[in-house]
């Protein structure tokens, strides 16, 4: 068959890349064709645009010691861009026009958050992304998540435009409890549940490409986060502080945190590497914390309230609730627990199983 899938491909992270990977790979695995299928953007959709005092007031906030780090590391961020569209073209095959599901036998929805409806996103709330697409026999949707919207956060036209298209799915997967009540809700439906791409593909090809492409031979620690996204004091003195205790030197991946020690540009497959060679890791993201699963790592997971709705949900999945930190002084303590993650792979691999009878299911 020819596969379509539509995901969050685009998106400039290394999480969006490797669960993209995963799934496309797996689908190659059964002997299929993919290609990728763009999201369609909202019609009309203006970005909101700072005033100059916004943008003057938010670029001050950042004059501090870390001033002139935080210049040269803009530079490697512009890299960081480049490294991820290079890979994005050579394993994905995006093209720089757009692409459609034109000719596709079937599209996978997913993963990521492709449910997400929050009205401010660019994509809006359009049928296209949770299941309505015209000129397709089947559509499916695989570990889909909706993120932290919920349908309270909903007008009643977009939850009819929304539940329509649900139902048009002829298998309906999601990773969290949250994106299923969302489903359950609206569609009246009762989702798969399934474990993000990235958990159910093993990457031990891509892991050891990655060990070729080079990765630090000093102790260090990972701290997997956006650009800026770790900024509170207290979180920081505490990474410092556990580092500086244990010999260790921090290296930032996925964005600029101009208080490690360095911000590593490398591709997505030397991420796994730096991973898997890490003597912890430290990080406030999804996709961080399921490579650090993956891989057996002691762990720290800054949970927040920004992030708790698909971190608390993840980590009770995979019986990992110990490498939380909800506060910074919590940080040691998660990175020193003794897991030997047996129970974790145990649930991996019985999802990863679960992921193939859902994928027979869907017919491919």
């Amino acid at each position: 068959m020819r596969i379509g899938i539509l995901s969050m491909q685009r998106v400039i992270n290394y999480g969006s890349f490797l669960q993209s990977f995963a799934l496309k790979t797996e689908m190659e695995k059964r002997g299929h064709e993919v290609v990728f299928v763009d999201i369609e953007k909202k019609q009309g959709y203006v970005p909101v645009r700072k005033s100059k005092l916004q943008i003057k007031l938010e670029k001050a906030k950042y004059i501090d010691r870390y001033f002139f780090r935080r210049v040269k590391d803009s530079k490697k961020n512009t890299l960081l861009n480049e490294v991820l569209y290079k890979a994005q073209k050579d394993y994905l095959k995006l093209t720089d026009g757009n692409m459609t599901a034109r000719g596709c036998d079937a599209v996978i929805i997913g993963s990521d958050e492709i449910f997400n409806c929050s009205p401010e996103s660019v994509w809006g709330i359009n049928a296209q992304r949770f299941g309505d697409i015209p000129d397709v026999s089947k559509t499916v949707s695989y570990a889909a998540s909706c993120g932290y919207t919920a349908v309270g956060d909903m007008g009643d036209e977009d939850k009819e435009i929304v539940a329509s298209a649900l139902k048009k799915l002829s298998v309906v997967s999601v990773r969290d409890d949250n994106t299923r009540d969302f489903v359950k809700t609206l569609a009246d439906i009762e989702p798969e549940m399934n474990l993000d791409p990235v958990l159910i593909y093993d990457f031990e090809k891509e892991i050891a490409q990655g060990e070729k492409e080079g990765y630090p031979d000093y102790p260090y620690m990972v701290v997997y986060a956006y650009h800026n996204r770790i900024d509170s004091k207290k979180e920081i003195n505490a990474i410092r502080r556990y580092a500086k205790e244990n010999g260790l030197k921090t290296i930032a991946i996925g964005g600029s945190l101009p208080w490690c020690d360095d911000f590593a540009v490398i591709s997505p497959f030397q991420v796994l590497a730096y991973f898997k060679h890490a003597s912890c890791i430290v990080t406030d993201t999804f996709h961080g914390s399921v490579i650090a699963a993956k891989l057996n790592k002691p762990l720290g997971v800054l949970v927040r309230e920004s992030n708790a709705n698909k971190l608390d949900d993840l980590l009770k999945r995979l019986k990992i609730e110990k490498h939380k930190a909800s506060e910074p002084d919590m940080l040691k303590n998660a990175l020193n627990c003794v897991d030997n993650y047996e129970e974790c792979n145990e649930i991996v691999a019985r999802e990863a199983e679960h992921a193939q009878k859902v994928f027979d299911k869907a017919g491919f």
